[in-house]
């Protein structure tokens, strides 16, 4: 069952929990959130990144998935992730996509609230919603993870303002939390977040949270965060799932499709342990 972010995060908010936001490539990480999603019972954000279109575009994405959320009762959303071009939203909506992610975190305020508004005017009148992001985690490209020095955090009163004037749906915030791989143990602002739930009317949204410790999700929950997203600890998942599946069987007619359905099984379990997880919060 399609819906859109706003929808989908209102059922989060009455039930005091987050959805969890999965970002997929192909078809076997789209069925391992699908798999997922049906054996825990979970509603389920599907999020492809506007840097993936090069490798698959994003509209046979949207045509595939269709598919899959027609066969599904479900809670389901299409979102698309980080995006910073208006083509690529625009493409992205009119190929049916129920949510977008506008980044314009490494503007200046004033530029990201007035872009965020745009971007939120346009697919209010299509029927899907909008994520924004304020404060500085590290580049979407696999870089490190940051060091959190406080001075990269989302501010209370940018967060306020943005929310009041942007028109966007939800708001991805930096906490301490980063993408990519984590060099140490991270370490994640409440009070920060805290004074920031109390300050929008908008649900929060966690970036970067592979790697983050299990208490440290349940305690971000509680004090608000509504949708997490999982990338890394998924894909590479799958990456080491095919290298021992491709160790144990070196015989020439081994086939692709048993690969790539071993490295599917095996996201599938890493899927079902952080819907199971943020379900209970």
């Amino acid at each position: 069952m399609l819906m859109n972010l706003k929808e989908i995060l209102q059922l989060a908010e009455e039930k005091k929990m987050a959805i969890g936001s999965f970002n997929v490539y192909n078809v076997e990480s789209v069925q391992a959130v699908m798999a997922a999603a049906r054996n825990t019972q979970s509603p389920a954000i599907v999020s492809f990144g506007e840097s993936y279109d090069k490798h698959m575009p994003l509209e046979a994405m949207a045509s595939m998935f269709s598919y899959y959320a027609a066969h599904c009762e479900l809670p389901l959303v299409l979102h698309l992730d980080h995006s910073k071009k208006l083509e690529t939203i625009f493409r992205a909506l009119k190929a049916g996509f129920t949510s977008i992610m506008y980044d314009g975190s490494a503007l200046p305020l004033a530029e990201n609230i007035e872009q965020s508004r745009y971007v939120a005017d346009i697919a209010h009148g299509m029927g899907a919603s909008v994520e924004g992001e304020l404060g500085y985690m590290n580049p979407e490209d696999g870089t490190p993870a940051a060091t959190g020095e406080q001075g990269s955090f989302t501010s209370v009163a940018d967060a306020r303002q943005y929310s009041r004037t942007s028109g966007a749906d939800a708001l991805a915030i930096a906490i301490g939390n980063a993408h990519g791989i984590y060099k140490g143990e991270p370490k994640l602002d409440f009070g920060q977040l805290d004074s920031i739930n109390k300050a929008v009317d908008i649900p929060l949204v966690l970036h970067g949270s592979s790697g983050i410790p299990d208490e440290l999700l349940r305690k971000a929950i509680e004090l608000g965060i509504r949708k997490i997203n999982i990338n890394t600890e998924v894909s590479t998942t799958g990456i080491k799932a095919s290298r021992e599946f491709l160790g144990a069987n070196t015989d020439a007619n081994t086939r692709f499709e048993a690969m790539t359905k071993a490295a599917e099984k095996q996201m599938t379990a890493v899927v079902e342990q952080y819907m199971d997880l943020f379900k209970r919060g």
